[in-house]
């Protein structure tokens, strides 16, 4: 009797063992399981779902701002701004002369009007008078002379003149440019290569 209840004893320990391997063998198995859907979270940046685990909040990154388009009338303030910029961009459009250059994440751009395209010039006695309701502006006439914006760029200027009447004459401008003498100007001033520089826009 007593070998018997000594073996009976020694089976009931080692059910007891059997037991708490395999429930330790479970666990394991869920800890693995959970590990490899980390993982593939990991990878994907995707959450997935895993029954019985906590809920995973997730958090919303908040909207990105747009980036800052700044606009300057001075060029000695622009230029101070945008020194060693990343990108420039510039055009003629109509009557404006537009330069922006990236800087990090920001937009900085530079504008200039340009003088009408057309002007009245009356050929009097001993000289002659620009009509002042197609040029009133003293800087205009100064554009007109040099042929230089405020920036210190120049521009090409072309004109036609048509007769109106006896001694009156109406001139027709048009602005234009030397894409690579801008872009050698605009290096210069800025200290951008001249190989990021070019004729169009920049907008984020």
């Amino acid at each position: 009797m007593e070998s018997d209840s000594g073996y009976r004893e020694k089976m009931d320990a080692l059910d007891l063992i059997m037991n708490a391997l395999k429930d330790h063998e479970k666990r394991l198995d869920e800890i693995s399981y959970r590990l490899e859907q980390a993982f593939e979270e990991v990878k994907t940046g995707e959450p997935r779902e895993v029954e019985g685990a906590r809920e995973v909040q997730r958090v919303e990154a908040p909207p990105r701002m747009r980036s800052p388009q700044v606009l300057f009338s001075k060029w000695s303030e622009f230029k101070g701004t945008c020194k060693d910029g990343t990108m420039v961009a510039f055009e003629v459009d109509e009557n404006q002369f537009h330069v922006s250059v990236l800087v990090d994440r920001d937009v900085f751009t530079y504008k200039e009007t340009l003088p009408n395209t057309t002007f009245k010039v009356v050929e009097e006695q001993s000289s002659f008078s620009i009509g002042r309701d197609t040029l009133n502006h003293i800087d205009a006439l100064d554009f007109l002379i040099e042929g230089k914006l405020k920036c210190g760029l120049t521009l090409v200027i072309t004109s036609t003149r048509t007769l109106l009447k006896e001694n009156e004459y109406l001139f027709e401008l048009r602005y234009g440019f030397k894409p690579d003498e801008v872009k050698t100007f605009l290096s210069r001033e800025l200290g951008v290569l001249k190989d990021k520089i070019v004729e169009g826009k920049i907008t984020i």
